[in-house]
């Protein structure tokens, strides 16, 4: 007597839930794939949006202490700290580039962190603070606006989380606040005996 095998074959209705339970696997599959992708693309942007909601807020700082005193006789301070990690606009009632007494009202304040990092303050007279004078700390940078316009102009170069670097470019009188992507360079005024005319 010859051994003889036994093959079970699957009846149709199994072979049918077998079959759709692998296609609901791969949809699954597919939507977990397209789900992570979505969320890192979400934390990309979401990072992006928060730097430059950040810098937006300082650039409107800046615009608004410009506006303010070209149309009172009040006049602005913007002070970003480095040592503190912060901004501070304040308004003040007399002139005194040597200090701003704290008494002053304060107007907006903001902060500076991981995402949003303050590197570096150049002015336009050519004083930068990562080179202070001999015997200086820089602990802290000031612009101060007045119904002339700004003492100095200068940059405030940012980095985002990337490290990308930022610039919010003041100038003296005239033109608006900018954030300019990149390390950008600043006109530094001439002395009058370099000047042509």
């Amino acid at each position: 007597m010859t051994p003889t095998s036994t093959v079970r074959t699957l009846s149709k209705p199994t072979r049918r839930s077998a079959f759709m339970l692998v296609e609901m696997l791969l949809v699954l599959g597919i939507i977990a794939f397209l789900t992570s992708i979505a969320m890192l693309s979400f934390s990309a942007v979401s990072g992006k949006s928060y730097f430059q909601r950040k810098a937006q807020n300082l650039v409107n700082a800046f615009q608004s202490a410009w506006n303010t005193a070209q149309q009172s006789d009040r006049r602005y301070a913007i002070v970003l700290s480095f040592t503190e990690k912060t901004w501070v606009l304040r308004q003040f009632a007399q002139l005194d580039f040597e200090g701003i007494p704290e008494d002053q009202a304060i107007i907006k304040t903001g902060t500076f962190d991981d995402r949003f990092q303050l590197d570096y303050v150049l002015y336009d007279d050519g004083d930068d603070t990562r080179t202070p004078r001999e015997g200086e700390r820089v602990t802290a940078a000031t612009f101060f606006a007045g119904h002339g316009g700004w003492q100095f102009g200068g940059k405030i170069v940012l980095w985002d989380e990337d490290g990308n670097p930022w610039s919010i470019v003041v100038y003296r009188i005239g033109k608006p606040v900018e954030l300019l992507p990149g390390d950008v360079a600043v006109l530094i005024p001439q002395e009058p005996r370099f000047m042509p005319f």
